[in-house]
C-alpha cells in the first residue's frame, strides 16, 4: 500500500512564508490605525505591503517544494528510511 504523508515545514526555513504573514499583519494594524485616527483606510503604505505579502506568498507557492524531488521515472532521488521498530517490540 503507498501512502503519501505531507511534511511538516520547518518554521525557521520558511522565509517566504513569514514574510507573507508579517505583511498582511503589518497592513492590517496600518488599516486599523488609520481607522481609529480618522485617516483613509487604503493609503500608500497598506498598498505596498499588500502587494509584497501578495509576491512572497506567490514565491512561498512556486518555489518552495511541497514533495520530496524524484526523478524522471518517479524514483526518490533519496531512499525512505525504514521505520522505527515498535517500542514493545521483542525478537
Amino acid at each position: 500500500m503507498n501512502v503519501t504523508v505531507p511534511r511538516a515545514l520547518n518554521i525557521s526555513t520558511n522565509p517566504a512564508g513569514w514574510l507573507a504573514a508579517a505583511g498582511a499583519v503589518f497592513a492590517a494594524a496600518t488599516m486599523i490605525i488609520n481607522a481609529v485616527h480618522g485617516h483613509g483606510v487604503i493609503d500608500t503604505s497598506v498598498i505596498v505591503a499588500a502587494i509584497g505579502a501578495i509576491g512572497a506568498l506567490l514565491t512561498r507557492q512556486v518555489v518552495t517544494p511541497v514533495k520530496d524531488p524524484v526523478n524522471g521515472a518517479g524514483v526518490p532521488l533519496v531512499p525512505a528510511a525504514p521505520p522505527a521498530a515498535p517500542v514493545n517490540y521483542e525478537p
